[in-house]
């Protein structure tokens, strides 16, 4: 081929590697990658790091608030509360104004900028499925 004999290939290569010895010898890289090992291995061993990290516990304890004697008497008088206020809120002004607003919401988002709206506030998939599908494009190709 033309481009394996050419000079040019020759002198970007010797380029290359000048540039690649100079930048091993160099002081201030030396000084970045310390630094950067430091601030990793200062993150790593912190005590956040290790709490955001963590495996959750394996046992998942459930309490059933209605059966405490603390919380259980409130959550009765607010369940009594919502019965009660339940067929006034139905026919209320209010309601029909939160229907109203409900329905505006979704006419918005239906147009244009209502759907960019929701793509930008859209949480990214999770990985796993993520990895998944990358894994399946990949194999058609």
């Amino acid at each position: 081929m033309a481009t394996e004999k050419s000079g040019l290939r020759e002198a970007l290569t010797t380029r290359i590697e000048g540039i690649r010895r100079g930048l091993e010898h160099s002081r201030f890289i030396g000084a970045a990658e310390t630094a950067g090992r430091w601030v990793t291995s200062t993150v790593k061993n912190s005590w956040l790091y290790n709490w955001l990290t963590a495996e959750p516990e394996p046992e998942v304890i459930v309490i059933d608030l209605r059966e405490t004697w603390t919380v259980g008497p409130f959550i009765n008088i607010l369940d009594w509360a919502i019965e009660t206020t339940k067929p006034w809120y139905e026919q209320s002004t209010l309601k029909r104004g939160v229907d109203a607003v409900v329905a505006l919401g979704k006419q918005a988002a239906e147009t244009r900028p209502g759907q960019l709206l929701i793509a930008l506030l859209e949480p990214p998939e999770p990985p796993d499925e993520r990895d998944e599908t990358q894994d399946d494009q990949r194999n058609e190709k």
